[in-house]
């Protein structure tokens, strides 16, 4: 049975606001070679966020959207706990970058969004 640590979906703006916290964030990946601990990704909203792991990477990460669940650092980073790669298939629609930010802007805004009564 996992344990569901809470987490906040970010973007690069909102990713200040939690620092120390755990945040679930999607970057896009120009380049993150194998065997290494780091790379840097543009958010939804165009900012540069420098991620770091525990261990290095398995594979190559180039031209793609991750979601980098981990700790958020207080200077656009994030140490990561897990991320979750989006390879893009023939005939898919690009990622919607505009939706999710309203997604951020919309959960930042409304914090008893699951409260119920």
């Amino acid at each position: 049975m996992e344990f569901f640590e809470p987490r906040s979906i970010v973007n690069g703006a909102l990713l200040k606001r939690h620092s120390g916290h755990q945040v679930s964030i999607h970057l896009f990946v120009e380049q993150g070679d194998k065997d290494s601990r780091s790379f840097t990704g543009k958010s939804t909203d165009g900012v540069q966020i420098q991620v770091t792991f525990n261990e290095p990477l398995s594979a190559k990460l180039q031209g793609c959207w991750v979601e980098v669940i981990g700790m958020a650092g207080s200077n656009d980073s994030v140490r990561c706990r897990e991320i979750i790669t989006y390879k893009k298939k023939e005939g898919e629609e690009d990622f919607d970058v505009d939706g999710h930010n309203m997604l951020c802007n919309f959960m930042a805004n409304c914090r008893d969004i699951y409260r119920m009564g």
